[in-house]
């Protein structure tokens, strides 16, 4: 056999880029079950995708917003994957042990989700104004001069090469992570941990500075006269709470359809993940009222148009909503301790707070088309179907390797873990 897994083709290396290591998993961490358990979400997903193009052909600009939102809640959960596995890293956390190979499953997203991005750099001109060139022409009864002014950084050149540059740091990351934890499971070099902490060192600042960036490229620009030095921060507590809900939710799928991880992941695991879903969920509220605080303590026009929108033609109950169910009925369920080492609670709570991640995704992009609230079915389309694949790719990966790190020296720490 060999000591470490070699790289995959270069098709199947987006959906993972090593060779697989299954045969080398003790019993207890195989996955069991068939090619079903990828199969279906990803041919479900391909499915809804194909039906979403019949909408393209109906409204484009529905498409690609909904497109986008879809498209955004994937990467968003990706990133704060990404986020959370380089904090424990760092910290050398050793509960988490048990749970890192499905957060490390779920990270080796990037380069399939630069794949699935590109649809979107033929509605360019749908989602983002800053794309017209009329705004940018003194002679033009559209002149813009506060566009104009921001033309140098704004500008779809420059804009695709800073995609390109978020995807290559954000996969070199991911991969390195990946790799490393993978190639411990059939080489149990000893250095490895040193190396994933190593890598997480330099990969934090990367990261942080890298999805700041993106989230105002990506979602802030849809409405580019409007700006907040906050929106960074809104934009990963929302991904990080999904990326924990996903952990949960993957973590509880596996034990209960395959059998495996019964005596791995324990209530003891879920009770700290319920921890960090419940932080979060406050986190998220923290930003989203700080953000909203300071501009209506400012009462600038052009500062409080963003939320002045978000208030009114049915938006506003839309706010309501987001308000109540991703922040009050949340913090009043997971509050409790019974409640976050009790699984069936405990995976519903994930499973919804998934569903709010993409209606505060939702809430952020469709303003800026729609004057009036509601939904399109494109919105459920473009997100099952995106969410499908995505899922597909994870559960690929996840029967491929052992179900957990288990040549990691803190293994047996986190096995026998207990809250205090």
């Amino acid at each position: 056999m060999s000591t470490s897994p070699e790289q995959n083709a270069s098709l199947t290396w987006l959906a993972d880029p090593l060779s697989s290591t299954r045969e080398a998993a003790e019993r207890t961490y195989r996955a069991v079950g068939d090619r079903r358990a990828w199969l279906l979400p990803t041919g479900l997903g391909m499915a809804l995708l194909a039906i979403s193009l019949l909408g393209l052909w109906q409204s484009a600009e529905d498409f690609f917003f909904a497109y986008l939102t879809g498209w955004s809640f994937l990467l968003t959960t990706a990133l704060g994957g990404l986020f959370f596995l380089i904090f424990h890293h760092l910290t050398r956390a050793s509960w988490s042990i048990t749970i890192n190979r499905i957060n490390e499953s779920l990270i080796w997203a990037f380069p399939l989700l630069f794949v699935l991005g590109i649809p979107l750099l033929f509605g360019m001109h749908d989602l983002y104004h800053w794309t017209h060139a009329e705004l940018y022409d003194p002679s033009s009864p559209e002149y813009d001069e506060i566009l104009a002014g921001k033309r140098a950084y704004l500008n779809t050149p420059f804009w695709i090469v800073r995609m390109v540059f978020y995807f290559v740091v954000w996969t070199l990351i991911s991969y390195r992570l990946y790799a490393f934890s993978v190639r411990q499971d059939v080489d149990p070099d000893p250095d490895i941990p040193a190396k994933l902490r190593s890598t997480s060192a330099w990969g934090l600042p990367l990261t942080a500075v890298t999805v700041a960036f993106a989230s105002y490229d990506i979602l802030m620009s849809t409405d580019p006269h409007w700006f907040s030095t906050i929106f960074g921060v809104y934009f990963f507590s929302g991904g990080i709470l999904s990326a924990v809900a996903v952990i949960i939710l993957v973590a509880a799928l596996l034990q209960r359809t395959g059998g495996r991880l019964q005596d791995v992941i324990t209530k003891e695991h879920y009770q700290d993940l319920g921890k960090y879903l419940f932080g979060f969920v406050v986190f998220w509220a923290y930003i989203a009222f700080s953000q909203y605080m300071l501009y209506w303590y400012g009462g600038i026009p052009e500062e409080t148009v963003w939320f002045q929108k978000r208030l009114q033609d049915g938006w506003g109950w839309h706010s309501a909503f987001l308000l109540g169910f991703h922040f009050v009925i949340p913090f009043l369920v997971l509050l409790p301790r019974g409640t976050k080492r009790t699984l069936p609670i405990l995976s519903f709570m994930a499973v919804w707070l998934i569903g709010m991640h993409w209606f505060d995704l939702h809430w952020v992009v469709l303003p800026v088309l729609r004057d009036s609230a509601g939904f399109h079915w494109l919105d459920f389309t473009c997100w099952l179907g995106l969410t499908g694949i995505f899922a597909g790719g994870l559960m690929y990966r996840l029967s491929r390797h052992p179900l957990v790190p288990q040549n990691h020296p803190s293994l047996g720490a986190s096995l026998h873990f207990e809250n205090s």
